[in-house]
């Protein structure tokens, strides 16, 4: 039977693994399930469709599955709620509102680390083995690839996308979809290639420097993104090394949605002078 603490408040629809730890002061408020070996510290709060998976360890004052802050949201409509994975670490004050959809839950993967009030909006996708520092914030829609590192009070757009091993630096804001493999900064600048990340993921040198070719190419070479496109299939062709996660690179590039691409800091510079 699960370790429920006389303080805590638990709805009859809950589904507790038997040795899940549900702390002082929770309240589980609807028909959440809480997987084996999750630990509920104290003052959590889960509200409605909520699933945690295994060894997942949330901190005070976290509230996971209030309604969006969404001012069209309907409230008397069905929500998918709130899906969480294996062995996430959430800390203090964490946000993470259900979602708007009725078939598809905000979700969060497996080995992610959400740090203290970081918040992820509606709707909002996050894959494995990301990091959001502190008080970063994901609107609602952002969708987030596997290994994404989000700086500290940074912020993402609504309906952003950020690839693969993507990370966007401490107090930068992003508007547009972020390219896997690149690192961002500042107001919705990409800066480089993301090459300590790419090491630390064990990446070989000769892959990075395959991705600093196509890095160039889009946006040192001053070419539309169509003709950048067409470059980057054509050094694929070429390239001994690298060439899946060239493609990674190519694929996102072809599916770049109305949210557009984050320019290159070149890019922004010329626009400021020119206009």
């Amino acid at each position: 039977m699960a370790q429920i603490h006389p303080t805590a408040t638990v709805d009859a629809k809950a589904e507790l693994a038997d040795d899940a730890v549900i702390g002082p002061q929770c309240v589980i408020d609807g028909p959440a399930v809480v997987g084996p070996e999750c630990r509920l510290i104290g003052s959590v709060y889960l509200s409605g469709k909520v699933t945690l998976g295994r060894c997942n360890v949330v901190y005070p004052f976290v509230t996971i599955g209030f309604e969006p802050q969404d001012r069209k949201y309907d409230a008397s409509m069905p929500s998918a709620g709130v899906a969480v994975g294996d062995n996430n670490m959430i800390r203090e004050g964490v946000t993470i509102h259900r979602a708007s959809d009725p078939d598809a839950p905000t979700r969060i993967g497996n080995d992610n680390f959400l740090m203290c009030n970081s918040h992820l909006g509606h709707d909002v996708q996050v894959g494995n083995h990301c990091t959001l520092a502190n008080s970063a914030l994901l609107g609602g829609h952002c969708t987030m690839a596997d290994q994404v590192n989000i700086g500290g009070n940074s912020a993402a757009h609504q309906f952003c996308r950020i690839g693969r091993l993507g990370m966007l630096g401490g107090h930068s804001a992003l508007v547009n979809d972020l390219p896997p493999f690149v690192l961002a900064s500042g107001f919705n600048q990409a800066i480089s290639l993301n090459v300590v990340g790419l090491r630390r993921s064990g990446v070989a040198p000769a892959t990075i420097d395959s991705l600093k070719s196509a890095f160039d190419i889009l946006y040192l070479s001053q070419h539309t993104r169509p003709i950048a496109i067409e470059r980057i299939g054509q050094l694929i062709k070429e390239s001994t090394n690298g060439t899946e996660l060239l493609c990674e690179f190519k694929q996102f590039l072809e599916s770049i949605n109305d949210r557009g691409l984050v320019p290159h800091i070149s890019t922004q510079q010329k626009h400021k002078l020119t206009r």
